[in-house]
């Protein structure tokens, strides 16, 4: 019997709760999900769902990889909303169409479809 995933949620460690959810919600649009005083918190876009813990100390960056419908119109929205979109959107050559974000604590979100008859 197949076992059917149904997702992957990172957790990731922040500096400040309160300040990266509402850069999530504010910048990225999206809808906190929980709030745990200044310790947890949560964000969900569609079926991108995030979490982040507090973390004292300075912060290594993790990568994450978000496949979403219509890259393009979301990089537009984003550079609008002032997010730092530090690799502007491209085929790459490994069929994805991309575009790197980082965020305010460092994380970089590579925003992606696939390519034109990749799947």
């Amino acid at each position: 019997m197949e076992n059917n995933f149904r997702g992957v949620i990172p957790e990731l460690p922040v500096n400040d709760v309160a300040r990266t959810l509402d850069y999530y919600h504010e910048v990225l649009g999206y809808k906190i999900e929980g709030r745990h005083e200044d310790i947890f918190g949560s964000v969900l876009r569609g079926k991108a769902n995030i979490y982040f813990r507090k973390f004292d100390g300075s912060i290594t960056p993790n990568r994450c990889y978000v496949c979403v419908d219509e890259v393009d119109e979301l990089c537009r929205s984003f550079k609008a909303n002032g997010a730092r979109i530090i690799e502007e959107i491209e085929n790459k050559p490994w069929g994805y169409r991309q575009f790197t974000l980082e965020d305010i604590n460092g994380h970089l979100f590579y925003y992606f479809r696939f390519a034109d008859g990749v799947e």
